[in-house]
């Protein structure tokens, strides 16, 4: 299946081009080198006002209705620029979410991701065990975008769960990785 590229495609990636550009994305990425530990891009707040976060989204849960070619558009001049941040995770999960969440976890996870008030985390590296009593047990493994997430989507068997970072029981932990600029943190849940 060929992949139309419109004119309003174009467009969309001369703007992210173009913001990315005029932040100097790459600058931020190098400064995250010699960071102790992942942080915002000073131009996180700026990106987040642009709505590409939810560009994918439909509109009833705070996205543009757009579709995930719109956001392959972006996404590539993230790329491009070696944009750090947490956007390429929290896109993933919350096309997770959308594609095959219920409608509960649609309506409550999809707006705050939409708008940027929650960071997700997508982790299938190393299966969680499910209990007897039902409790999520393992290392998730690494995990990119971990260190900021407020939301882990983590493998569990056969399934996908959702689990809030701050839960009492699950530990990101901070670990040197190749690429400082994608840190990923390494996740294990009691």
């Amino acid at each position: 299946m060929a992949i139309a590229i419109t004119d309003d495609h174009r467009e969309l990636q001369r703007v992210a081009r173009s913001f990315l550009d005029r932040h100097d994305a790459r600058r931020a990425a190098r400064a995250l080198l010699d960071a102790p530990d992942d942080s915002l891009p000073p131009f996180w707040d700026e990106l987040v006002s642009l709505g590409w976060l939810g560009l994918h989204l439909p509109e009833e849960h705070g996205g543009s209705g757009f579709g995930l070619l719109e956001l392959a558009m972006v996404l590539e001049e993230l790329g491009r620029a070696v944009a750090p941040g947490p956007f390429l995770p929290t896109v993933s999960a919350s096309a997770v979410v959308a594609l095959a969440g219920n409608d509960e976890q649609r309506r409550r996870l999809l707006p705050p991701f939409a708008s940027g008030a929650r960071l997700a985390a997508v982790g299938l590296d190393r299966p969680l065990r499910r209990e007897p009593d039902g409790r999520l047990v393992g290392q998730a493994g690494p995990v990119v975008g971990a260190g900021l997430a407020h939301v882990l989507l983590l493998a569990a068997g056969d399934d996908l769960v959702v689990v809030d970072a701050a839960d009492p029981g699950v530990t990101v932990t901070a670990r040197a990785n190749l690429d400082l600029t994608r840190r990923a943190g390494w996740v294990t849940v009691e």
